[in-house]
């Protein structure tokens, strides 16, 4: 497992300051988004978000009445934060693990009807996100749903104007780590483990960034 160290820091920060409200509506907000949760919870009982932080996304799964979430994340205070929340949660059973890749060997072959994938493949080593996608496909059941956001692709221009330095290839260090595939390569690398049922676009107006968003079966 390569060094994730930086990754942990910053989002234990940003996880410690925040307050343990659990969500009153299965809704985000976000258009797109709802709409992909909705597809991906139709006739799905369990869901297995890597990445998951302080398990947002799998209380809105939770809402729109699925019934067992397993939520996995490198961030001690982030999976420390989605255990209390789940706590207050009304619905929805639920497992939070910290760690990584390892803690997926835990889980059985096709013991999951739906993957979340939010901002993780592209946050990874190639090789460890190579590795996540063929877990991802041991894990969920045949037929089973994925649901992959991934972080804006930044083209040449962009990469010099604010300095982002290359580690090689398409890696970048923006801070942390990204893999940075266009939106055709990345059809690519992840049609050799799913069925792209289409994608999407979810805009953030208040960072100004456009994400891209599988919708994919096994």
């Amino acid at each position: 497992m390569n060094d994730y160290s930086r990754c942990i820091d910053q989002w234990n920060s940003i996880f410690s300051g925040e307050s343990c409200v659990v969500p009153s509506t299965q809704k985000l907000g976000i258009p797109v988004l709802d709409e992909a949760l909705d597809w991906l919870c139709d006739g799905t009982e369990s869901v297995l978000d890597f990445g998951c932080g302080n398990g947002s996304l799998l209380f809105s799964c939770a809402l729109r009445g699925m019934k067992r979430m397993i939520g996995i994340d490198l961030s001690r205070i982030g999976i420390q934060n989605a255990l209390l929340r789940a706590e207050k949660m009304q619905a929805g059973s639920f497992l939070f693990l910290e760690g990584s890749l390892e803690r997926l060997a835990e889980l059985d072959s096709e013991s999951v009807d739906g993957i979340i994938l939010s901002n993780i493949l592209d946050n990874l080593y190639p090789e460890d996100a190579r590795a996540l996608l063929a877990e991802c496909f041991r894990i969920l059941r045949c037929g089973g749903k994925t649901l992959i956001k991934l972080n804006p692709y930044l083209t040449q221009e962009q990469l010099e104007e604010w300095g982002i330095k290359t580690i090689a290839g398409n890696l970048l260090d923006d801070g942390i780590l990204l893999w940075n595939n266009s939106t055709v390569e990345w059809r690519g690398i992840l049609s050799s483990y799913f069925a792209i049922k289409r994608d999407a676009e979810v805009y953030y107006p208040e960072h100004d960034q456009t994400n891209r968003l599988f919708f994919a079966y096994k």
